[in-house]
Protein backbone atom coordinates (compact mmCIF):
# COMPACT_ATOMS: atom_id res chain seq x y z
CA UNK A 1 0.00 0.00 0.00
CA UNK A 2 2.65 2.43 0.88
CA UNK A 3 4.34 1.77 -2.55
CA UNK A 4 1.20 2.93 -4.42
CA UNK A 5 0.05 6.25 -2.61
CA UNK A 6 2.22 9.22 -1.55
CA UNK A 7 -0.63 10.70 0.19
CA UNK A 8 0.90 9.88 3.96
CA UNK A 9 4.59 10.62 5.26
CA UNK A 10 4.22 7.51 8.05
CA UNK A 11 3.49 3.80 8.22
CA UNK A 12 -0.02 2.68 7.02
CA UNK A 13 -2.10 0.71 9.59
CA UNK A 14 -4.76 -1.08 8.35
CA UNK A 15 -7.25 -3.13 10.39
CA UNK A 16 -7.31 -6.88 9.93
CA UNK A 17 -11.02 -7.17 9.44
CA UNK A 18 -13.84 -5.04 6.72
CA UNK A 19 -15.95 -2.31 8.03
CA UNK A 20 -19.12 -4.32 6.20
CA UNK A 21 -20.93 -3.59 2.61
CA UNK A 22 -21.77 -5.53 -0.22
CA UNK A 23 -20.41 -2.84 -2.76
CA UNK A 24 -17.20 -2.43 -1.77
CA UNK A 25 -14.23 -3.98 0.57
CA UNK A 26 -13.93 -0.92 3.00
CA UNK A 27 -11.25 -1.24 5.49
CA UNK A 28 -10.19 0.92 8.33
CA UNK A 29 -6.78 2.32 8.73
CA UNK A 30 -4.53 5.11 10.43
CA UNK A 31 -1.58 7.20 8.86
CA UNK A 32 0.06 10.49 9.39
CA UNK A 33 -2.72 11.27 12.33
CA UNK A 34 -5.41 10.56 10.14
CA UNK A 35 -7.97 8.03 10.39
CA UNK A 36 -9.32 7.15 6.50
CA UNK A 37 -11.29 3.98 5.19
CA UNK A 38 -9.33 2.21 1.92
CA UNK A 39 -12.19 1.15 -0.54
CA UNK A 40 -11.45 -1.83 -2.72
CA UNK A 41 -13.68 -3.52 -5.20
CA UNK A 42 -16.01 -5.91 -4.79
CA UNK A 43 -14.83 -7.55 -8.32
CA UNK A 44 -11.84 -9.66 -8.99
CA UNK A 45 -11.97 -8.67 -12.61
CA UNK A 46 -9.69 -6.25 -14.77
CA UNK A 47 -10.82 -2.67 -14.57
CA UNK A 48 -9.26 -1.08 -17.50
CA UNK A 49 -10.66 2.53 -16.09
CA UNK A 50 -10.36 2.90 -12.38
CA UNK A 51 -14.03 2.64 -11.26
CA UNK A 52 -13.26 4.93 -8.26
CA UNK A 53 -11.94 7.56 -10.30
CA UNK A 54 -15.77 9.05 -10.50
CA UNK A 55 -16.35 8.59 -7.18
CA UNK A 56 -13.19 11.00 -5.72
CA UNK A 57 -14.46 13.89 -8.06
CA UNK A 58 -17.79 13.53 -6.38
CA UNK A 59 -16.35 13.27 -2.83
CA UNK A 60 -14.87 16.51 -3.22
CA UNK A 61 -17.44 17.72 -5.30
CA UNK A 62 -19.63 17.75 -2.22
CA UNK A 63 -17.40 17.58 0.21
CA UNK A 64 -16.65 20.95 -0.61
CA UNK A 65 -20.54 21.13 0.29
CA UNK A 66 -20.29 19.64 3.70
CA UNK A 67 -21.91 16.58 2.37
CA UNK A 68 -18.97 14.07 2.02
CA UNK A 69 -16.17 13.36 3.53
CA UNK A 70 -12.84 14.30 2.14
CA UNK A 71 -11.63 12.33 -0.17
CA UNK A 72 -7.84 11.65 0.19
CA UNK A 73 -6.37 9.76 -2.78
CA UNK A 74 -7.25 7.30 -5.26
CA UNK A 75 -5.06 4.59 -7.60
CA UNK A 76 -3.94 1.06 -8.08
CA UNK A 77 -2.11 -1.55 -5.74
CA UNK A 78 1.38 -2.75 -7.63
CA UNK A 79 -0.32 -6.36 -7.84
CA UNK A 80 -0.83 -8.32 -10.68
CA UNK A 81 -4.22 -7.08 -11.28
CA UNK A 82 -3.59 -3.59 -11.09
CA UNK A 83 -6.46 -3.38 -8.47
CA UNK A 84 -8.14 -0.16 -8.20
CA UNK A 85 -8.04 1.66 -4.66
CA UNK A 86 -9.85 4.81 -3.16
CA UNK A 87 -9.29 6.63 0.08
CA UNK A 88 -11.70 8.53 2.21
CA UNK A 89 -11.07 10.57 5.28
CA UNK A 90 -13.32 8.25 8.24
CA UNK A 91 -15.68 10.63 10.15
CA UNK A 92 -16.72 10.58 13.26
CA UNK A 93 -20.32 10.42 13.07
CA UNK A 94 -24.03 8.73 14.56
CA UNK A 95 -25.62 6.09 12.17
CA UNK A 96 -29.02 4.27 12.70
CA UNK A 97 -30.41 1.17 12.04
CA UNK A 98 -33.62 3.00 11.58
CA UNK A 99 -34.93 6.41 11.41
CA UNK A 100 -37.35 6.18 13.23
CA UNK A 101 -34.68 6.28 15.89
CA UNK A 102 -33.45 9.66 14.60
CA UNK A 103 -34.58 12.85 16.64
CA UNK A 104 -36.33 15.56 14.91
CA UNK A 105 -32.93 17.79 15.00
CA UNK A 106 -31.02 14.93 12.85
CA UNK A 107 -34.09 14.44 10.59
CA UNK A 108 -33.95 18.33 9.78
CA UNK A 109 -29.86 17.99 9.13
CA UNK A 110 -30.80 15.12 6.83
CA UNK A 111 -33.73 16.97 4.99
CA UNK A 112 -31.25 20.57 4.43
CA UNK A 113 -28.57 17.72 3.10
CA UNK A 114 -30.47 16.35 0.50
CA UNK A 115 -31.91 19.58 -0.94
CA UNK A 116 -28.43 20.53 -1.29
CA UNK A 117 -27.85 17.59 -2.88
CA UNK A 118 -30.67 17.86 -5.15
CA UNK A 119 -29.88 21.21 -6.37
CA UNK A 120 -26.13 21.03 -7.52
CA UNK A 121 -25.55 19.44 -10.98
CA UNK A 122 -21.92 17.83 -10.65
CA UNK A 123 -19.82 16.99 -13.93
CA UNK A 124 -20.37 13.77 -15.64
CA UNK A 125 -22.88 11.90 -13.65
CA UNK A 126 -25.07 9.72 -16.00
CA UNK A 127 -28.75 11.05 -16.97
CA UNK A 128 -31.76 9.31 -16.98
CA UNK A 129 -34.85 11.20 -18.43
CA UNK A 130 -37.87 8.90 -16.98
CA UNK A 131 -38.08 6.39 -14.20
CA UNK A 132 -38.49 3.78 -16.97
CA UNK A 133 -34.76 4.53 -18.63
CA UNK A 134 -33.44 3.99 -15.03
CA UNK A 135 -35.13 0.55 -14.66
CA UNK A 136 -34.13 -0.55 -18.07
CA UNK A 137 -30.48 0.92 -17.15
CA UNK A 138 -30.45 -1.08 -14.15
CA UNK A 139 -32.35 -4.19 -15.21
CA UNK A 140 -29.61 -4.44 -17.50
CA UNK A 141 -27.49 -5.73 -14.89
CA UNK A 142 -29.25 -8.52 -15.09
CA UNK A 143 -30.54 -9.03 -18.97
CA UNK A 144 -26.87 -8.38 -19.89
CA UNK A 145 -24.72 -10.30 -17.27
CA UNK A 146 -22.68 -13.31 -18.20
CA UNK A 147 -23.97 -15.73 -15.98
CA UNK A 148 -27.48 -15.62 -16.30
CA UNK A 149 -27.48 -18.93 -18.59
CA UNK A 150 -25.80 -20.77 -16.06
CA UNK A 151 -27.81 -19.68 -12.84
CA UNK A 152 -28.55 -21.85 -10.53
CA UNK A 153 -32.09 -22.74 -9.25
CA UNK A 154 -32.04 -20.79 -6.17
CA UNK A 155 -31.61 -17.91 -8.70
CA UNK A 156 -33.72 -18.93 -11.45
CA UNK A 157 -37.07 -19.12 -8.67
CA UNK A 158 -36.06 -15.81 -7.88
CA UNK A 159 -36.24 -14.58 -11.76
CA UNK A 160 -39.83 -16.56 -12.22
CA UNK A 161 -41.28 -15.05 -9.44
CA UNK A 162 -40.01 -11.59 -10.31
CA UNK A 163 -40.49 -11.66 -13.60
CA UNK A 164 -44.51 -12.28 -13.38
CA UNK A 165 -44.53 -9.01 -11.62
CA UNK A 166 -42.61 -6.91 -14.46
CA UNK A 167 -45.34 -6.29 -16.80
CA UNK A 168 -47.55 -4.68 -13.67
CA UNK A 169 -44.26 -3.03 -12.58
CA UNK A 170 -43.66 -1.41 -16.29
CA UNK A 171 -47.52 -0.13 -16.75
CA UNK A 172 -47.31 1.61 -13.44
CA UNK A 173 -43.83 2.84 -13.97
CA UNK A 174 -45.09 4.49 -17.80
CA UNK A 175 -47.81 5.72 -15.78
CA UNK A 176 -45.66 7.98 -13.36
CA UNK A 177 -45.19 10.69 -15.87
CA UNK A 178 -43.35 13.63 -13.89
CA UNK A 179 -39.73 13.26 -13.57
CA UNK A 180 -38.15 16.12 -12.55
CA UNK A 181 -34.40 15.74 -13.84
CA UNK A 182 -32.61 16.77 -10.38
CA UNK A 183 -30.02 15.32 -8.84
CA UNK A 184 -30.63 12.23 -6.65
CA UNK A 185 -27.90 10.44 -3.94
CA UNK A 186 -29.22 6.49 -6.02
CA UNK A 187 -28.42 4.71 -2.49
CA UNK A 188 -29.63 6.44 -0.18
CA UNK A 189 -30.50 4.34 2.75
CA UNK A 190 -29.36 4.24 6.60
CA UNK A 191 -26.22 2.97 6.41
CA UNK A 192 -24.72 5.61 4.16
CA UNK A 193 -26.53 8.36 6.35
CA UNK A 194 -24.27 9.78 8.96
CA UNK A 195 -25.31 12.63 11.37
CA UNK A 196 -22.94 15.03 13.50
CA UNK A 197 -23.92 17.53 16.31
CA UNK A 198 -25.01 20.97 14.55
CA UNK A 199 -23.67 20.15 10.81
CA UNK A 200 -25.56 18.59 7.73
CA UNK A 201 -25.71 15.15 7.73
CA UNK A 202 -23.22 13.78 5.67
CA UNK A 203 -23.76 10.91 2.83
CA UNK A 204 -21.24 8.04 1.65
CA UNK A 205 -21.41 6.16 -1.47
CA UNK A 206 -22.19 8.68 -4.06
CA UNK A 207 -21.26 5.60 -7.23
CA UNK A 208 -25.08 5.85 -7.77
CA UNK A 209 -25.71 9.60 -8.34
CA UNK A 210 -27.84 10.33 -11.10
CA UNK A 211 -30.02 13.16 -12.73
CA UNK A 212 -33.27 11.59 -12.31
CA UNK A 213 -35.46 12.79 -9.26
CA UNK A 214 -34.70 13.36 -5.90
CA UNK A 215 -37.97 11.96 -4.76
CA UNK A 216 -36.40 8.51 -5.83
CA UNK A 217 -34.38 8.76 -2.82
CA UNK A 218 -37.35 9.46 -0.16
CA UNK A 219 -38.96 6.13 -1.79
CA UNK A 220 -35.78 4.58 -1.23
CA UNK A 221 -35.44 5.14 2.56
CA UNK A 222 -38.74 3.79 2.67
CA UNK A 223 -38.26 0.55 0.95
CA UNK A 224 -34.66 -0.17 0.48
CA UNK A 225 -33.47 -1.54 4.27
CA UNK A 226 -33.55 -4.85 5.32
CA UNK A 227 -36.10 -6.43 7.53
CA UNK A 228 -37.72 -2.66 7.41
CA UNK A 229 -40.30 -0.65 5.51
CA UNK A 230 -40.82 3.08 7.17
CA UNK A 231 -44.43 3.97 5.71
CA UNK A 232 -43.86 7.41 6.74
CA UNK A 233 -40.68 9.93 7.32
CA UNK A 234 -41.87 12.39 9.41
CA UNK A 235 -39.74 15.70 8.65
CA UNK A 236 -38.55 14.39 5.39
CA UNK A 237 -41.66 14.53 3.75
CA UNK A 238 -43.35 17.94 5.04
CA UNK A 239 -43.88 20.07 1.80
CA UNK A 240 -43.05 16.90 -0.36
CA UNK A 241 -45.34 15.34 -3.02
CA UNK A 242 -46.17 12.25 -1.06
CA UNK A 243 -48.37 10.39 -3.15
CA UNK A 244 -45.73 11.08 -6.16
CA UNK A 245 -43.13 9.60 -3.69
CA UNK A 246 -45.04 6.37 -2.75
CA UNK A 247 -46.05 6.14 -6.34
CA UNK A 248 -41.86 5.46 -6.81
CA UNK A 249 -41.83 2.44 -4.72
CA UNK A 250 -42.38 -0.38 -7.21
CA UNK A 251 -39.43 1.50 -9.38
CA UNK A 252 -37.06 1.15 -5.88
CA UNK A 253 -38.03 -2.19 -5.29
CA UNK A 254 -37.38 -3.74 -8.93
CA UNK A 255 -34.05 -1.39 -8.88
CA UNK A 256 -32.91 -3.31 -5.94
CA UNK A 257 -34.16 -6.41 -6.85
CA UNK A 258 -32.06 -6.12 -9.68
CA UNK A 259 -29.21 -5.35 -7.97
CA UNK A 260 -29.31 -8.48 -5.29
CA UNK A 261 -29.80 -10.83 -8.77
CA UNK A 262 -27.12 -9.20 -10.48
CA UNK A 263 -24.83 -10.13 -7.57
CA UNK A 264 -26.19 -13.31 -6.39
CA UNK A 265 -24.99 -14.41 -10.59
CA UNK A 266 -21.67 -12.63 -9.92
CA UNK A 267 -20.91 -14.68 -7.02
CA UNK A 268 -21.94 -17.42 -8.60
CA UNK A 269 -19.55 -16.93 -11.51
CA UNK A 270 -16.67 -16.37 -9.50
CA UNK A 271 -16.03 -12.92 -9.90
CA UNK A 272 -16.67 -11.71 -6.49
CA UNK A 273 -13.83 -11.07 -3.90
CA UNK A 274 -13.55 -13.99 -1.78
CA UNK A 275 -14.26 -11.59 1.27
CA UNK A 276 -17.14 -11.28 0.03
CA UNK A 277 -18.22 -14.27 -1.64
CA UNK A 278 -19.07 -16.05 1.33
CA UNK A 279 -22.24 -18.56 2.04
CA UNK A 280 -23.43 -15.90 4.63
CA UNK A 281 -23.46 -13.50 2.18
CA UNK A 282 -25.17 -15.25 -0.44
CA UNK A 283 -27.79 -16.28 1.85
CA UNK A 284 -28.53 -13.15 2.89
CA UNK A 285 -28.59 -11.51 -0.78
CA UNK A 286 -30.77 -14.07 -1.20
CA UNK A 287 -33.35 -13.92 1.44
CA UNK A 288 -32.80 -10.18 0.96
CA UNK A 289 -34.15 -10.52 -3.12
CA UNK A 290 -36.87 -12.92 -1.32
CA UNK A 291 -38.12 -10.20 0.86
CA UNK A 292 -38.58 -7.39 -1.53
CA UNK A 293 -40.05 -9.72 -4.35
CA UNK A 294 -42.29 -10.68 -1.40
CA UNK A 295 -43.10 -6.73 -0.86
CA UNK A 296 -43.28 -5.79 -4.32
CA UNK A 297 -46.13 -8.18 -4.81
CA UNK A 298 -48.07 -6.90 -1.68
CA UNK A 299 -47.54 -3.47 -3.46
CA UNK A 300 -48.83 -4.46 -6.72
CA UNK A 301 -52.20 -6.26 -5.50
Amino acid sequence: MEDSCDAFDDFINLDHTSMGGWSNINIRGRSSGIEFVLKLPWSTELYEINPYDQLFNLSHYYNKLDLAASPIAVGRLPDFLETPYYIVEYIEGVTHSSLTNASEEELLSLKESHQTLKRENPPNIPKYQSPLSYLNAIRSLVEEHNWLKKASTDIRNLLYQYESLLPRVFSLIENIGYWSGETMHGDFWIPNIIFRPKRKALFLDFEACANGDYRYDLAYLIEAHDNQIIEKIPVLFEGEDVDFIYSLRPLVLSCVIDWSIARLLSMESGIVEQNLNTKRIYSMILNYSQQKISRLRSLLH
